[in-house]
């Protein structure tokens, strides 16, 4: 915390909604030092929103991860031509999931 307060950054009242550690104003942007990660703050009063911290994408990413490997596994062992349709439509579902993930992984 002393190398961000070094380098510029605000210690701001608010908290990680993970760890609890005060969070820092860096350049716009609110960061926890703990889990080094940026945060979201929904304001009451707004229209209501969600506010998704980067812990439970990372989290929902390792999950998908898991159902695309299991897909992929019942994929190679499956010989009926019905049940490859169902696992491709569903591996296509969780792929499209995890492009998302990360999309939203990369612009917060």
């Amino acid at each position: 915390m002393s190398d961000l307060l070094r380098s510029g950054a605000t210690m701001t009242a608010e908290h990680c909604p993970v760890c609890n550690s005060p969070l820092f104003q860096i350049g716009g942007q609110l960061r926890c030092p703990k889990c080094n990660k940026p945060v979201i703050v929904v304001k009451e009063g707004e229209e209501e929103k969600t506010a998704v911290s980067m812990a439970t994408l990372s989290d929902l990413e390792q999950t998908l991860l898991g159902r695309i490997n299991e897909c992929n596994l019942d994929l190679k062992e499956e010989k009926n031509p019905s049940r490859v349709m169902e696992i491709g439509t569903a591996l296509n579902l969780w792929l499209s999931a995890l492009e998302r993930v990360r999309r939203i992984q990369r612009n917060t």
